[in-house]
């Protein structure tokens, strides 16, 4: 089987970002504020029928400590659109609205698809996937479009910050640029460990950096748009 295309590290990044669910429990978000994480995937839903019972409070409680909040729902095999119903019902998620797409089920790339199109209707914008090599068999002309969040453990479950973990390309989905010429975007978050340590939080928590610097983040959530220029590479 041949190695999965790689592509040069960037070095433009902004490592703070995190994912969270209720398993992390309560979470004192002015903490994590002034730890400098500035955006946050917060768990919404899991397929046709599951709110997660802390997202209400986790979405509340980033917000008002002036993180920027991202709302994900766990796909799994049931219908798309109930699923989709499932999502905006319980995030009330409206125009220009930013959503993410946990895909780690065994659902195929065609419910991933369905299920992101119904969500791009009713947003006006490409949700983020969360995928990695494994998930997607062949390049799609939907997923593969859409930004890329990329799960890739360089060091298992090791705690750390993104420069200590990540000596060496991760590795890419089929469908994404091998290079970040011309203004190409393999992805666009790269989620690097599940053990990260911040303040405020009790628990092990996910952590991402995003490829770009934090301006550059904070225009893409406000606008949808990507930065144009190719970051510097390492």
């Amino acid at each position: 089987m041949l190695d999965p295309p790689r592509c040069p590290l960037p070095a433009v990044v902004f490592d703070g970002i995190i994912d969270v669910s209720h398993h992390n429990g309560a979470i004192d978000w002015p903490a994590v504020a002034a730890a400098d994480i500035t955006l946050v995937f917060v768990k919404a839903t899991q397929g046709a029928g599951f709110v997660d019972p802390a997202f209400a409070r986790n979405r509340r409680g980033a917000a008002d400590a002036g993180i920027l909040v991202v709302p994900y729902h766990f796909l799994d095999t049931a219908d798309p659109d109930d699923q989709a119903d499932n999502f905006l019902d319980a995030t009330g998620i409206g125009a220009r609205g930013v959503a993410m797409i946990d895909w780690e089920s065994e659902a195929p790339t065609a419910l991933m698809a369905a299920f992101g199109e119904a969500l791009a209707g009713c947003l006006g914008r490409d949700p983020l996937g969360y995928y990695g090599f494994a998930q997607l068999p062949k390049p799609d002309p939907v997923v593969s479009g859409w930004p890329l969040v990329l799960p890739a453990y360089p060091h298992g479950e090791r705690p750390g910050e993104y420069a200590s973990l990540v000596r060496r390309p991760p590795r890419l989905p089929p469908g994404r640029p091998s290079s970040w010429e011309g203004g190409a975007r393999p992805y666009d978050f790269h989620q690097y460990t599940p053990a990260g340590r911040v303040a405020g939080i009790a628990t092990p928590v996910d952590r991402s950096i995003w490829v770009g610097s934090k301006a550059d983040l904070r225009s893409w959530f406000a606008t949808g748009r990507l930065p144009e220029d190719s970051p510097r590479l390492s």
